[in-house]
C-alpha cells in the first residue's frame, strides 16, 4: 500500500482516498472472514491468550462500572460486531442482558457455543435498524475493532446515538495508527513500510484525538481513554523487529501476553491507569474510548 492511497480527513485520522463501495467490501469479507473455513475462526487459543484476552475485558469493564450509574434492574449490553463472542460472554457471565451481532456466527459457534442464544448473525446495519425501529436503548454499547472497517463512521456513531440513553457507555477500540512512533520509525529507516495500511480492509486510520473529535460530532463526550501494550516500542529494536524480521513477531507477541498479564495482576486498576498514561502520549497499538452522551 502507497502512503499516498490515505488521506487526512476533517476530523483529523487518515482515511483511504479512494473508499471502496460496499459491493468491493462484501465480496472481500466474504472470502476473508465469513466462510465457515476461514483460518480466522479456526485459531486455537493458548491457556496464557485466553487469560490475556480476558484480562483486557476486565480492565475494561472496571472503566464502565466507574461510569456508569448503579442500576436496580440488569443492565443491558450491545456487542456490535462481537466475533467469536468472548466479551459477550463475559457480561452474561456477570448477569447482563447481553446481544451481539456480527456478519457471521461461525467465531462465536467454534468459541463460545453457549452464547449463540444471544447472537443474532447477519448484515450489521440491517440489525441496527431493527434494533433502532424497536426503540431499545442499552446500557453500554461495545464496538471492539469495528469502527476502522466501516465506510462512514460518522454514520455508525451517529446511529449508536439512537440505541443510547443519557448513562449510556459506548466503548471504541480501533488500532492506533500514523502514531508519533509509527511516523518517527518510517523517517527514521526502521521500517520500509507504513505496515498498519491495509486496503480494503481497514477504510480508516484512527488517532487519539481524530477519534475524539469524531466522537465529539456525533453527540457522545470522551470521558477516558487507554491504549494497550506498546508491542511497537520492538519496531526500534533491529534484533526485534518483527516488520523487518517477521520470524521476531512471535517473541513480540508473547512478550506483551506475558507483561500485561503480569501488571494486570498486580494491579487492573493501576494497569488502567498506566495506559491511560499512554493514550495520552499517543502511543500504545490500539487506543480505547468510553463515550457517553453529551
Amino acid at each position: 500500500m502507497n502512503i499516498n492511497e490515505v488521506v487526512v480527513n476533517k476530523f483529523g485520522f487518515h482515511q483511504l482516498l479512494k473508499i471502496p463501495s460496499q459491493e468491493e467490501l462484501n465480496e472481500f469479507y466474504a472470502n476473508k472472514y465469513y466462510q465457515d473455513n476461514n483460518a480466522l475462526y479456526l485459531h486455537e487459543y493458548s491457556e496464557g491468550e485466553l487469560c490475556y484476552l480476558n484480562n483486557k475485558i476486565i480492565q475494561k469493564a472496571i472503566i464502565i462500572n466507574q461510569l456508569m450509574k448503579p442500576k436496580a434492574e440488569k443492565p443491558t449490553f450491545l456487542d456490535v460486531g462481537c466475533g467469536e463472542g468472548f466479551t459477550l460472554s463475559y457480561f452474561h457471565r456477570q448477569g447482563w442482558e447481553v446481544l451481539g451481532i456480527d456478519f457471521s456466527e461461525y467465531g462465536c459457534k467454534q468459541h463460545n457455543p453457549e452464547m449463540l442464544p444471544f447472537f443474532q448473525a447477519g448484515d450489521i446495519y440491517a440489525k441496527l435498524e431493527k434494533i433502532l425501529n424497536d426503540e431499545k436503548k442499552y446500557d453500554c454499547i461495545w464496538l471492539d475493532n469495528v469502527l476502522e472497517h466501516v465506510r462512514d463512521p460518522e454514520d455508525l456513531m451517529t446511529k449508536l446515538q439512537q440505541l443510547a440513553h443519557e448513562g449510556t457507555v459506548l466503548v471504541i477500540e480501533v488500532p492506533n495508527d500514523f502514531s508519533v512512533l509509527q511516523n518517527k520509525l518510517l523517517e527514521e529507516g526502521k521500517i520500509d513500510r507504513p505496515f498498519w495500511v491495509v486496503s480494503p480492509d481497514h477504510i480508516s486510520y484512527f488517532n487519539h484525538n481524530g477519534l475524539e473529535n469524531l466522537a465529539n460530532a456525533c453527540g457522545w463526550k470522551n470521558k477516558y481513554s487507554i491504549a494497550d501494550f506498546p508491542i511497537d516500542f520492538n519496531l526500534a529494536n533491529p534484533l526485534a523487529n518483527y516488520v523487518m524480521q517477521k520470524e521476531t513477531g512471535k517473541g513480540a507477541h508473547a512478550q506483551r501476553l506475558f507483561v500485561d498479564t503480569m501488571m494486570h495482576n498486580i494491579s487492573p486498576d493501576l494497569t488502567n491507569q498506566y495506559y491511560q498514561v499512554l493514550a495520552q502520549l499517543g502511543l500504545g497499538r490500539q487506543i480505547s474510548v468510553f463515550l457517553m452522551t453529551k
